[in-house]
């Protein structure tokens, strides 16, 4: 049964959760990142909030009435925003912890 907190229900286990655990097991080596993550933010919003804009006026996609619980900003419920702010940064945050631990792995001893 959908209900119009299924995204953030989806963001919360699927992105937030897994971005806090990183964060709480690798904050010394992301801490030292924070114009990474705010490009990464600008960047992501430059480019995906112009392309689901266009989606929805072009009737590409849709987001139907009753599917989030958030106002709309541009025909964009604040959900899809969340969405495109926190996976960007879960990926950023995935990729410098990749990053750091195989640069630990293949240090010289």
């Amino acid at each position: 049964m959908a209900t119009n907190w299924n995204y953030l229900i989806w963001l919360g286990l699927f992105v937030w959760a897994p971005t806090a655990l990183l964060w709480l097991a690798f904050y010394r080596v992301l801490a030292q990142f924070p114009r990474t993550f705010g490009l990464v933010i600008l960047g992501a919003c430059a480019v995906s909030v112009p392309w689901d804009v266009v989606a929805v006026r072009t009737r590409i996609w849709r987001f139907p009435s009753g599917c989030c619980v958030g106002p709309r900003v541009f025909e964009l419920p604040i959900e899809e925003y969340l969405f495109i702010i926190f996976v960007s940064v879960y990926v950023a945050t995935l990729t410098l912890v990749i990053r750091h631990l195989t640069r630990a792995r293949l240090a010289p001893s």
